[in-house]
């Protein structure tokens, strides 16, 4: 069996895409959800487990356990198969593509360095140093393993050696951000030395890249924290440290926690709070949090109680907001910098403040009202310039409202007045939609479409030969719509088709060979799965019934439309005198 075949036969496509999506049962097995595609609030994204496809009926997006991993990832469809086989015990063979090799042989090294640190850190004569640094941190073996903890010994090419034996070119290491030219001469380096090493991973779970940190004492004059540079596999911007195990925790907690370093999160492990991840270091992206998005609408941000991260975080928070994110805070005890470091004194007093944690307008009217005085008109002001620009971001008018209500009881003003400073610039914020994975909405179905949909649809629902030649007359005005019905009546008249499979997998795969599939396919899924929902309760019968009703009401139209047209006609032929024309159109009507 071809690969793409069996990895099909073999994926729960609602099983997975669960995994991106909440989904419901909306009746013959099927199951709906909110689109990852576009934002909406009434779910009309369907899922055909047994069908094995999936249609947007708001943006039209729709396809294949594949096109949705492709359109989700980022992926290729190659990289789709190789992803969708492994997750099934499919074997594909490598595609060879001058990028897909590249990537992989780059995640290959990141693999052997992986591994390298790793005994380094655990074997190594000269990593006695890390090893008391570990036992410091109190990071227990077992979460050491999970996270990849390991070593980059100080050596000049202890890495570079290695994966030159193992057939990795300079070149190659050099790329995959693992070494470095030297300054004079042939040769390479190892990028990190005498670092504590901590993987980067991506969200499946491969390792793309690494932050090394310098050891206490350490005479390296370099930066703290330094990671890898940006390349084929890895870019800062769509990496969060610590998403592939945060997952699961997301969805069965409902909630993400965003701290600002990678150990905080090694940390929150320990404490039991798995749904943690960091931003590394860096700001907030749009593209990281969209993929937390996937997961949870709700997040959290850790700051210490002078807020000394609150400026810093301020524009993730905005973004947040602005993808419609349900955004909270956990405020550290005072004297307290990191969840790391409330961990090592009192585990559960993070997985207190995480569960208590409080709305981010809260927090931030506590904030900025700290000393000051609420009876001085500067003060007041200074407040208004602070909370506004934040009450403008939010999205949903309620909570927008009650902030309102609130900052205007606090600076003792009329409600209506800061109403009227919500100028355009503290109005709410439409961030721009990603390219991936938003799309623009089309414009709902016409009635003919939908009736025609319906019908095209019942045709693959269960074979019906009379009610097919009924339906041609309605399809011959679509060069797509009368594709299809050839390609059907194809089917119906095959003798060698399996019994084993349905009407509509065995005319898919028909369109999936036309030339014009991109086109077809969409068309057909939707069909399907309209007509799936729509009868999913009534016998054939009834489905004929309903059908009839529906080609009688078209019909009716398309005559008042003809009449109209007529009438518009006969107006004119009268204004004109054309008592000819006005005979003939007379007859017609």
């Amino acid at each position: 069996m071809d690969p793409k075949d069996e990895i099909k036969e073999k994926i729960d496509l609602q099983e997975l895409i669960s995994e991106y999506l909440p989904l419901k049962p909306s009746g013959s097995g099927s199951f709906k959800g909110l689109c990852p595609f576009h934002t909406e609030k009434t779910p009309s994204f369907n899922v055909s487990p047994d069908k094995q496809i999936w249609h947007c009926f708001g943006c039209s997006e729709g396809g294949d356990c594949f096109s949705f991993i492709q359109k989700m990832e980022g992926m290729t469809f190659p990289e789709a198969l190789m992803h969708l086989g492994k997750r099934v015990g499919v074997e594909v063979t490598r595609f060879s593509s001058k990028e897909g090799n590249e990537k992989q042989r780059a995640l290959e090294m990141h693999e052997h360095a992986e591994t390298f640190y790793r005994k380094v850190l655990t074997d190594g004569n000269g990593s006695s140093a890390a090893r008391a640094y570990v036992l410091k941190r109190a990071i227990p073996e077992e979460l050491a393993v999970k996270f990849g903890i390991g070593f980059a010994p100080d050596e000049w090419n202890a890495l570079a050696a290695v994966l030159l034996k193992r057939g990795f070119s300079e070149t190659e290491i050099v790329q995959a951000g693992l070494g470095l030219k030297k300054k004079s001469g042939s040769g390479i380096i190892d990028r990190f030395r005498n670092r504590l090493m901590i993987p980067l991973r991506d969200r499946h779970g491969k390792t793309v890249g690494f932050t090394g940190r310098i050891l206490p004492g350490s005479s390296d004059t370099g930066p703290k924290y330094m990671n890898s540079p940006e390349t084929v596999i890895y870019r800062k911007s769509r990496l969060v440290f610590g998403l592939e195990f945060a997952k699961t925790a997301c969805r069965e907690r409902g909630t993400i926690i965003v701290t600002e370093g990678n150990l905080d999160v090694v940390a929150s492990h320990k404490a039991g709070v798995e749904n943690s991840v960091a931003s590394s270091g860096t700001a907030l992206t749009e593209e990281q949090l969209a993929l937390m998005k996937r997961y949870t609408d709700t997040i959290i941000f850790a700051f210490d109680s002078d807020a000394a991260g609150f400026k810093a975080g301020k524009k993730g928070m905005s973004l947040a907001r602005g993808l419609g994110m349900d955004v909270r805070a956990a405020i550290l005890p005072e004297g307290i910098k990191d969840p790391d470091e409330l961990v090592q004194q009192d585990p559960e007093a993070w997985k207190f403040l995480v569960e208590h944690s409080v709305p981010i307008m809260q927090f931030l009217i506590e904030h900025v009202t700290r000393e000051k005085d609420l009876t001085n008109i500067d003060d007041k002001r200074a407040i208004a310039k602070e909370l506004l620009p934040a009450i403008g971001e939010i999205q949903d008018v309620v909570e927008r409202e009650h902030w309102l209500s609130r900052t205007a009881d606090l600076l003792r003003v009329n409600i209506d007045i800061l109403r009227k400073s919500l100028t355009p610039s503290t109005a709410p914020i439409n961030h721009s939609p990603l390219k991936t994975p938003i799309v623009q909405i089309k414009e709902k179905m016409s009635m003919k479409e939908q009736v025609i949909q319906l019908m095209f649809g019942s045709l693959v629902q269960q074979e019906n030969r009379s009610f097919l030649e009924r339906t041609k007359p309605y399809l011959a005005s679509s060069e797509l719509w009368i594709t299809l019905y050839n390609l059907l009546e194809a089917e119906y008249d095959s003798v060698s088709h399996s019994a084993q499979k349905s009407i509509f997998s065995r005319l898919r795969e028909k369109v999936q060979a036309h030339p014009r599939h991109e086109a077809l396919l969409p068309l057909l899924d939707k069909a399907s799965l309209l007509a799936d929902e729509t009868f999913q309760d009534m016998s054939q019968t009834q489905v004929l019934n309903q059908l009839e009703t529906l080609m009688t009401t078209l019909d009716r139209g398309a005559d008042q439309r003809a009449r109209a047209d007529i009438a518009r006609q006969l107006r004119q032929a009268e204004a004109a005198g054309d008592q000819e024309e006005v005979a003939r159109l007379l007859e017609q009507l």
